[in-house]
């Protein structure tokens, strides 16, 4: 038994009928768990792709949950787009580097922090390597892989600097656009796509003042994600 023609309508519309794999349009709604192994017929198993995406992808289940992790991150984004919390004038343009997210290898990215960075020197070495993997190897897997030498208090814990670096930059900003990232204070698992839409400029700013006034000249033309985010 095949989709309702409602669960069809309602899963293109929600991927603005494009392949939530590589953003082709022309798409059919896939089953992702197959009905032959009990998949249902609701929108929870639905995914539109293009005959390409499905018929490299469609049938592996070894993919079933990277696909239904593009299907629910596209369909969010869509519905920002929708809602006008993204730039709904820029097309949606095919995206061919998203299958390299279905490869089973990924690319480890490490990072020594010497003794002598402070958070600032951390920070920005860690956004060139995101970017400069980003670029060498678009939308390939990315596993972080932090060391630290040094940087400790006198109760033998990571000083401010390096537990700040850790904790909110690491975890609460550059989380999103890796898979894994294992550091000294702990390791995790992103339980969301990784994104891929990385800043192309990162900026740090010693004061609120600094911020609201980068904020006003160029706001307009430019889109900022804030850190922390509070």
């Amino acid at each position: 038994m095949a989709f309702p023609e409602r669960v069809k309508n309602e899963a293109k519309r929600k991927a603005s009928f494009r392949c939530v794999i590589c953003q082709k349009s022309f798409v059919e709604v896939h089953h992702i768990i197959p009905e032959s192994e009990g998949g249902s017929n609701d929108l929870e198993n639905a995914a539109p792709l293009c005959a390409s995406c499905h018929d490299l992808y469609g049938g592996n289940p070894e993919k079933r949950k990277q696909i239904r992790e593009m299907r629910d991150h596209w369909f969010d984004l869509m519905e920002k787009r929708y809602n006008g919390e993204i730039n709904i004038l820029s097309p949606i343009e095919d995206d061919p580097n998203n299958y390299n997210m279905l490869k089973n290898k990924g690319i480890a990215v490490y990072h020594l922090v010497y003794e002598h960075e402070d958070f600032k020197t951390s920070a920005n070495i860690l956004v060139k390597l995101l970017q400069n993997t980003q670029k060498q190897f678009p939308n390939y897997k990315r596993y972080l892989y932090l060391d630290i030498e040094g940087h400790r208090n006198k109760n033998g814990g990571f000083d401010h600097d390096m537990y700040e670096l850790q904790k909110d930059f690491a975890l609460g900003l550059l989380m999103q656009f890796f898979t894994e990232i294992h550091m000294p204070l702990i390791g995790v698992k992103n339980p969301k796509l990784q994104r891929n839409d990385m800043p192309q400029e990162f900026v740090i700013f010693n004061n609120e003042k600094e911020l609201i006034s980068k904020l006003k000249k160029e706001s307009r033309d430019k889109h900022f994600e804030i850190y922390p985010s509070e």
